[in-house]
């Protein structure tokens, strides 16, 4: 004769009262997590084959600015995580320049051309390190006027003159002073 223990019994009681819950639940769980999946791969043909819908594009050439005898488009190539995004730029006519570089978005037109922000990585751990530059935007002459470290760039002021670009990484800032007779 085989004599069970208190432990085992009461064990054995509460494993009949709550397996059908655990399963109910289970089964329910698995239901849902089936209906929201069915509605998920509806939503998604129906977006991808309507011309309304949304639906994941390759990135398309845009403009970027018009400035003199230059326009400029820009191509999104991507954005550093919780910062900026950063693109390929072109111009009409073409600068051979701003082949195979990315720039960020900032721009201000200065002494008949632009000034732009050149990305010199890409590297998250290398960030930010950009470049200054300047644009005749009648001559399609370019010159690189600074290294700049922050990605935050105040909009330069322009005072008689001379533009000031100021900047702040956090721990320090500074400005470049640039004018007409320097580029």
């Amino acid at each position: 004769m085989h004599k069970y223990s208190p432990l085992k019994i009461i064990w054995n009681i509460l494993f009949v009262i709550f397996y059908p819950i655990i399963t109910s639940f289970s089964l329910v769980f698995m239901g849902v997590i089936y209906f929201f999946s069915s509605i998920s791969k509806v939503l998604s043909k129906i977006s991808t084959s309507s011309a309304s819908g949304l639906e994941i594009r390759k990135p398309v050439w845009a403009p970027f600015m018009q400035c003199k005898n230059y326009t400029f488009q820009y191509l999104f190539v991507d954005e550093i995580m919780f910062g900026p995004s950063y693109y390929q730029l072109k111009s009409d006519p073409t600068i051979q320049y701003f082949d195979g570089k990315v720039f960020g978005d900032f721009k201000h037109f200065c002494f008949n051309g632009v000034l732009l922000q050149k990305w010199n990585t890409i590297e998250v751990m290398q960030l930010p390190d950009f470049e200054l530059v300047y644009v005749d935007c009648e001559t399609g002459e370019y010159k690189e006027l600074g290294t700049i470290k922050s990605f935050s760039w105040t909009t330069p002021v322009d005072e008689a003159g001379e533009v000031k670009l100021k900047w702040f990484n956090g721990t320090e800032g500074g400005e470049i002073r640039i004018k007409a007779a320097d580029l």
